[in-house]
């Protein structure tokens, strides 16, 4: 793989059964020749050869191919090339055959697709590994499906799908309590493949577009929300991290006056620690060694990763999401949510939201407190805030945490 960073072009694989639609890509497709490297398949066995000579940094496969269709296709990038980004084409009337590479398919395009919107989904994806620069956590990332879900909370809304009185709004309150599911429903909705005009962040409006059957036919396909192994693995770290990203977004959204941002700040807190899930099923032992380092030092837990594996949950999980192709202020909060001074944000607004949530969470919840960032905390004069809003959220966790637990 070319070294994120390093100034080498990125390359790309294109893969269609038709060679006048590839040599239609390659003209469109001129004018990036000085960023991409890139190399065309006739089908799904040419993709693989090719691969496997020299792998690729994205790989966009059309969906309906005979002898190997595009989900095939990508099941086997995955196994073998799990850190490729991969990008499906399929058309509107393809939704079925569609959900087969939901498990595998990082995002999806609609047919015919746009150049512009082509170029600006594999550049966006191209940039984003740069957040994680440890090809072996790109590597496992790229094998993600689904998340961790709560399983009474999964087997909660099969249960409600398949009831005729159950209402969008009552779909859409069980899916806010999961992150690992709100992440999916994200992910397919913001997908190119329903051509919005804006992407969504609110799971109400999400679950509004999709509509309740479509919604049905995504909870079931394949094993996206599925409580069996590996996702055991979590363990307890479920149930902690699900009172914690509540209450975090609980608090986010408070603390914000515009209702747009109240929004978008209790979607992004509720997505915030959702690297520690990846790292709990498949990298047990970067949040052991972390969590071991913070105790022995006296650091953050978040200190901890970065001084034992060189990078945290928080670039982990917004580099999942932002492949997914989830709304970027949800990325980016995301990977700044403890160092907010990375980003210049003019105004306190959705990433601090999400920041103090979080600090305020974890002292409220569990009495750990991480210090605020003095740099950032004298921009927007949270020292003189700090007192007042403990005061103000230290009853609304301790309901929220007593009636998570009664379910």
């Amino acid at each position: 793989m070319t070294d994120i960073g390093s100034g080498t072009k990125k390359r790309v694989l294109f893969v269609d059964d038709e060679q006048g639609i590839l040599d239609g890509l390659r003209n469109r497709l001129r004018r990036k020749r000085d960023q991409w490297d890139m190399s065309f398949a006739l089908g799904g066995k040419d993709a693989l050869e090719q691969l496997s000579q020299q792998p690729c940094d994205v790989i966009v496969t059309d969906m309906r191919m005979p002898g190997m269709d595009g989900a095939t296709l990508l099941m086997q990038v995955q196994s073998l090339y799990p850190d490729i980004v991969r990008i499906v084409l399929s058309g509107h009337a393809e939704f079925e055959a569609a959900l087969r590479a939901i498990p595998v398919a990082h995002q999806f395009l609609a047919k015919p697709c746009d150049p512009g919107i082509l170029e600006n989904v594999v550049d966006r994806a191209c940039q984003l590994q740069r957040l994680v620069n440890d090809a072996t956590v790109r590597a496992i990332v790229g094998k993600v499906s689904g998340l961790p879900v709560m399983p009474q909370l999964y087997s909660k809304l099969r249960r409600m799908l398949t009831d005729e009185k159950c209402s969008m709004q009552d779909v859409a309150n069980v899916i806010k309590q999961d992150a690992g599911m709100c992440a999916k429903i994200l992910q397919l909705v913001n997908s190119a493949f329903f051509r919005l005009s804006r992407q969504l962040s609110r799971i109400d409006d999400a679950i509004g577009y999709l509509g309740l059957e479509a919604v049905h036919r995504v909870v079931l396909a394949g094993e996206l929300f599925s409580d069996e192994s590996p996702y055991k693995a979590a363990g307890g770290l479920l149930t902690s991290l699900r009172t914690h990203s509540i209450a975090t977004a609980t608090i986010a959204s408070q603390l914000l006056s515009n209702k747009k941002q109240q929004e978008d700040a209790f979607i992004a807190a509720l997505l915030h620690d959702i690297g520690k899930l990846l790292l709990a099923v498949y990298i047990p032992d970067h949040l052991k060694l972390a969590t071991e380092h913070a105790k022995s030092t006296g650091v953050s837990f978040h200190a901890g990763e970065l001084a034992t594996a060189g990078v945290s949950h928080a670039e982990v999980g917004a580099y999942l999401l932002g492949i997914w192709g989830l709304p970027y202020f949800i990325v980016e909060a995301v990977a700044n949510h403890h160092e907010p001074t990375r980003v210049e944000e003019p105004e306190f607004g959705v990433l601090g939201a999400v920041y103090v949530g979080d600090v305020l969470a974890h002292e409220l919840i569990d009495g750990t407190s991480e210090p605020l960032d003095p740099a950032y905390a004298e921009r927007v004069g949270l020292a003189l805030r700090w007192p007042e809003w403990k005061k103000r959220f230290g009853p609304l966790v301790a309901d929220l945490g007593a009636r998570l637990v009664s379910g």
